[in-house]
């Protein structure tokens, strides 16, 4: 039987996350960590010039230019297998389910804890976008498909309909007179760019 996943945003603010490896699949895990507050702290042989690049603006996290140890894993929250050895990622992979730690190897996806997804920003929403490890090329695809449908200049509208919203429900503490508020707006946007002539 086929299991659906469940997906879910998770809070990473102060996590400690330990990324094991240096190249490309490293670069697309920080990215994607960039602004979640999560410490990480990452080991690898070798760092490619990309992740070197993105590093400097990041002194906070921790590098180590060495091969993994078994200790490694000890007291972390989430770990990301990306070295181009499937031996040591899977080795590790076993140490770390021993330890109760959620891993996400990047090549071996039938048996990670979780899938990182191709996700898209506009203002305050944030959705994501998951093929289950198996084509990550058509999650990016989509997501850039998504970014160039919404333009950038729409995505400081989002922030003040939601602050509208906020700011609503103070002025506004009855659910049933904000319905009826939020009525009336949508019912002067209608008659005015959308009445038939």
């Amino acid at each position: 039987m086929n299991y659906k996943k469940y997906p879910i945003f998770l809070n990473l603010e102060n996590k400690n996350i330990l990324i094991v490896g240096g190249g490309n699949a490293c670069l697309e895990k920080l990215l994607g960590l960039e602004f979640t507050g999560a410490k990480i702290h990452i080991i690898s042989i070798h760092f490619n010039a990309e992740v070197k690049t993105f590093l400097i603006k990041y002194p906070n996290i921790i590098t180590e230019e060495r091969a993994v140890k078994e200790e490694d894993l000890n007291h972390r929250d989430i770990i990301f297998l990306g070295t181009n050895d499937p031996e040591t990622n899977q080795k590790f992979r076993t140490l770390a389910k021993a330890k109760g730690i959620w891993v996400n190897s990047v090549d071996d996806p039938k048996n990670c804890d979780f899938y990182s997804s191709s996700s898209v920003t506009i203002g305050p929403i944030q959705f994501a976008i998951s093929t289950d490890g198996k084509f990550a090329g058509v999650s990016s695809t989509l997501r850039k498909l998504f970014e160039e449908t919404i333009p950038e200049e729409d995505h400081e509208l989002m922030e003040t309909l939601f602050e509208m919203r906020r700011n609503l429900k103070e002025i506004l503490p009855s659910e049933k007179e904000r319905r009826l508020a939020l009525k009336e707006i949508i019912q002067n946007l209608n008659s005015k760019y959308f009445r038939k002539s």
